[in-house]
């Protein structure tokens, strides 16, 4: 072990010294360290997926997945149960407009007022916030699948917005990850979103035909069920992050987890544990924000977190305004104006595009460790302005000639969108916040992330209930002028992350007077030059 130790992951410590010294620049000697250190080998050469650890991670897959699913089935729900006609009735108010804008809206009011909360996974662990949140959606889907008026409802879509708030896992899988398998983890974890949605998808369709209340309470009751098993199995089968462990001074026991979940034969010898432990020592003693109390956020305004911080607001308002929500929670009225209005065709293109959006984000799982993450953020929304841009021409048509084909081709296009969305972007929004932010600043980042996004998504929330209303398909525009927008901030903002560990990534935000999107397109470029060197040395030797 001794071997081991005694090469720490030097990464950014005293590279000035050392570029001035070499007569070179910062960025270069940084690019050069990490790619000669290269992490991502000694996590493949460590570990064996198929092996007893690969059936810990499997188990931790199964609790977080979910964890994830039991958000999805209330995205089905809220947008279900919009078509059916009892519970309009009960309550007293249509499909689009202020009260259905009002019930939404709470949720994410709720997931803004819930997510400074998410700091104190700094405090009492990932586990442990996780576990409140959960059982606080077992509690709001009991209110609002009971609630005798508005008011009751009302309240359950609050606390449902605040527990989802703490429920957000993403930070967990990023850090117990192994390095070479993290954006393919989570990615499959992202999209366990949608297995939530397609079973309940699927009931809903069962449900048009059960002529009672309990046809809208009974599947707003099931959004507990998922969070239910969360909290009966997180103890069991999900360690805690070996990051929070080091955070905390236990550093022989984030060795054991690292060692546990990161090789093959649980060995604390093995290359990859001493140095991930060297590497989260050094982002938390050169960190230039510090480690500061859970309630304070001053730090994502100081000028050394300031970037960061952009990338966050700028990135969680991308996931918000790319005009997702209108499949999302207002998919109902969107068919209306194609004049698609039958429930149970309703129901059923919702199934549809739940199912693809699955298979699409399982394909994303894979194409994230493949490609870079600018790639795939760029081809998202080209892709995705081309969609709107076909679905509103055809719903043009539509209105103009009320042609059965036309409506039909505007659905093709929604499907097309979603293909996009899945296959490029949607495991991103699991993965990049979490990966630009350092160790101590994850918990309470993520938090801020919640809050950007809900206040980002009171405001869409709001804007395409009312937009749908007064605008009809030409909402679809706005949209496509936003991610034209998003394309070209996208360009000169956010950094590459792709095949680092999260430790290397704290580099390019903590290198001084180097801008971080340069910094990381040099490290990239050097990765794949050494990759390239390498397979030609192995071809020349064989």
């Amino acid at each position: 072990m001794a071997a081991h130790d005694s090469k720490p992951a030097m990464l950014h410590v005293d590279a000035n010294v050392e570029a001035e010294k070499l007569g070179t620049t910062v960025d270069e000697v940084i690019a050069t360290r990490i790619t000669e250190e290269d992490m991502l080998r000694h996590s493949r050469q460590s570990l064996n997926i198929r092996s007893g650890t690969g059936l810990r991670i499997c188990l931790i897959m199964f609790v977080m997945g979910c964890n994830q699913a039991g958000y999805g089935i209330d995205w089905a729900v809220i947008g279900g149960i919009n078509s059916f006609d009892r519970w309009h009735d009960y309550y007293g108010f249509g499909n689009t407009g202020v009260i259905i804008g009002t019930m939404n809206a709470l949720m994410t009011i709720g997931t803004f007022v819930g997510a400074p909360f998410l700091a104190l996974g700094d405090t009492f662990g990932r586990r442990g916030v996780n576990f409140v949140g959960n059982a606080l959606v077992v509690v709001a889907a009991l209110l609002q699948g009971l609630a005798p008026n508005l008011p009751c409802f009302f309240v359950g879509r609050l606390v449902l917005g605040f527990g989802t708030a703490l429920c957000t896992a993403p930070q967990y899988m990023a850090e117990i990850a192994p390095i070479h398998l993290r954006g393919r983890l989570v990615g499959i974890f992202g999209a366990c979103f949608q297995v939530g949605s397609i079973v309940m998808n699927a009931a809903m369709m069962g449900f048009t035909a059960w002529d009672s209340d309990w046809q809208w309470r009974t599947p707003l009751i099931l959004e507990g069920l998922f969070p239910f098993i969360v909290c009966a199995t997180i103890y069991l089968f999900c360690p805690e992050s070996p990051r929070y462990l080091m955070l905390k001074g236990k550093r022989e026991e984030a060795r054991r987890v690292i060692a546990k979940y990161m090789t093959t034969n649980n060995d604390v010898n093995a290359p990859i544990v001493p140095l991930m432990v060297a590497q989260i020592e050094e982002s938390i003693e050169t960190s230039n924000s510090g480690v500061r109390a859970a309630w304070d956020y001053r730090v994502f305004f100081t000028k050394e977190v300031a970037y960061r911080t952009g990338v966050l607001l700028l990135y969680s308002v991308f996931q918000q305004w790319n005009g997702g929500g209108i499949i999302g929670n207002y998919l109902s009225p969107a068919l209306d104006t194609i004049g698609i209005t039958r429930n149970l065709d309703q129901l059923g293109i919702n199934l549809g595009l739940t199912a693809v959006y699955f298979v699409f984000t399982a394909l994303g799982s894979y194409l994230i460790d493949i490609f870079r993450r600018r790639t795939l953020i760029f081809a998202g929304l080209i892709s995705i302005i081309i969609a709107q841009t076909a679905v509103t021409i055809t719903s043009w048509q539509y209105v103009e000639t009320e042609s059965r084909a036309t409506a039909v081709l505007t659905v093709v296009w929604i499907f097309c969108f979603q293909v996009a969305s899945a296959s490029f972007i949607a495991t991103m929004h699991n993965l990049y916040p979490v990966e630009i932010l350092s160790l101590t600043l994850r918990a309470k980042g993520m938090g801020l992330y919640a809050m950007f996004q809900g206040a980002a998504g009171v405001v869409n929330t709001y804007a395409i209930s009312l937009g749908i209303a007064k605008l009809g398909y030409k909402i679809w525009a706005v949209y496509i002028g936003y991610n034209l927008v998003q394309l070209v901030a996208s360009y000169f903002v956010f950094p590459e992350t792709s095949k680092l560990s999260l430790e290397e990534i704290d580099t390019i935000f903590e290198t001084k007077d180097v801008n971080p999107v340069k910094l990381s397109l040099k490290i990239s470029r050097a990765k794949k030059e050494r990759e390239i060197a390498e397979r030609r040395s192995e071809g020349s030797s064989s």
